[in-house]
């Protein structure tokens, strides 16, 4: 692994933020640095799997533009790396410090803005644990706001996989969801949180989103 620079990335009405780049020596598009249960740090994996390959293929099936992408839950960005060369632009949120830690190690991408904090339905504090992709409200050390501070525009995709803040976060998105016609590919677990989904699917409607398919836990909404 090569020595970090930085960049600055404007973003759109939330001024400039510093972004990692990593000048990185890995070949193989499967090669992450990861903080899987097991590591008490960030561990470099030669093939650490394709990350949802399945699901994001099949979600990216629908999409038509290819401006801005929304990469919610970015973890370690392992979806990140692929849709950086498939959108002009990538915006990452991404809470969980240690997650951030290995993201930045594996992004060395140009058109990728990392923001550090978790998407909810108002500015709040919140918890969550070294290595866990789960979180909690709280008076934690963890940030929250609303996607819909950010103020973005030309949204053409938007990934969430946020472990069961779902209805919060799309609580807090609904303005840019309504007036992009973003493809979603959103997590649902049916079965562990079905009030969750319910929920999830009456906003979706509300804002005009349809069901078109599902992979696995993943199902992609669009608008008609």
């Amino acid at each position: 692994m090569g020595a970090n620079s930085t960049v600055e990335v404007p973003a759109q009405n939330v001024g400039t933020v510093l972004t990692v780049v990593a000048e990185s020596v890995m070949t193989n598009p499967n090669s992450f640095w990861v903080l899987y249960g097991q590591h008490t740090e960030p561990t470099y994996l030669e093939d650490a799997g394709g990350g949802q390959q399945p699901q994001r293929d099949r979600a990216l099936e629908y999409v038509q533009s290819w401006r801005v992408c929304l990469d919610i839950g970015s973890n370690i960005g392992q979806w990140t790396r692929p849709l950086a060369k498939k959108f002009q632009s990538v915006v990452c949120f991404e809470p969980n410090p240690n997650f951030r830690e290995c993201f930045k190690r594996n992004i060395p991408e140009h058109n990728v803005v990392l923001w550090p904090y978790g998407l909810s339905d108002r500015e709040h504090k919140a918890t969550q644990d070294f290595n866990s992709t789960v979180m909690h409200h709280g008076d934690g050390d963890i940030d929250c706001r609303t996607l819909d501070s950010f103020g973005l525009t030309n949204v053409d995709f938007v990934k969430i996989d946020v472990d069961g803040f779902e209805l919060p976060l799309l609580e807090g998105a609904r303005n840019t969801l309504a007036q992009n016609d973003a493809v979603i590919n959103i997590e649902m677990k049916r079965s562990k949180r079905p009030d969750t989904v319910n929920k999830c699917e009456s906003i979706l409607k509300d804002l005009g989103y349809r069901f078109a398919k599902r992979t696995k836990s993943d199902e992609v909404w669009l608008k008609p």
